[in-house]
């Protein structure tokens, strides 16, 4: 299973990351971080913890040198100390709603008992534009 966080440009007024979260292609949920605690961009391991916040298990990053990091529900990016926001409806920018954390540890926890491999990338889809279209400029350049 491939599951990618592709996310949008911050929205500088409200410290807001806007995105989107695709299980394998297919657009599952609207997600919301704040920019001043959000993961890095890369590749994560996904894990199963019961958390003493919420009281359940939620599907939890393992970001190193943090702790429990998961995807949970909120509306605005002051609800996140860290974590990913994660919700049916994107009201604007910089709020979500409808909580969809509960239906996200239900089809990986089906994928973990299938004994699926899980891979988690977190990018922002412009820099990685950006990115190949200098590489890309560069090559261009010195191309004899």
């Amino acid at each position: 299973m491939f599951v990618e966080l592709r996310r949008e440009k911050t929205v500088e007024a409200t410290g807001a990351i806007p995105g989107r979260l695709y299980i394998d292609g297919k657009f599952f949920a609207y997600t919301l971080e704040n920019d001043l605690k959000k993961i890095p961009c890369g590749f994560f391991k996904l894990y199963d913890r019961l958390s003493p916040k919420f009281g359940k298990h939620k599907v939890h990053v393992e970001v190193p040198g943090r702790q429990y990091i998961m995807f949970h529900g909120g509306n605005v990016p002051e609800d996140s100390g860290g974590c990913i926001l994660i919700a049916a409806n994107r009201l604007n920018e910089s709020k979500i709603q409808g909580n969809q954390s509960d239906a996200l540890y239900s089809v990986i926890k089906d994928a973990w008992t299938r004994g699926e491999n899980i891979t988690f990338v977190v990018y922002n889809p412009f820099i990685l534009l950006a990115a190949i279209a200098a590489a890309g400029g560069l090559y261009l350049l010195t191309k004899k």
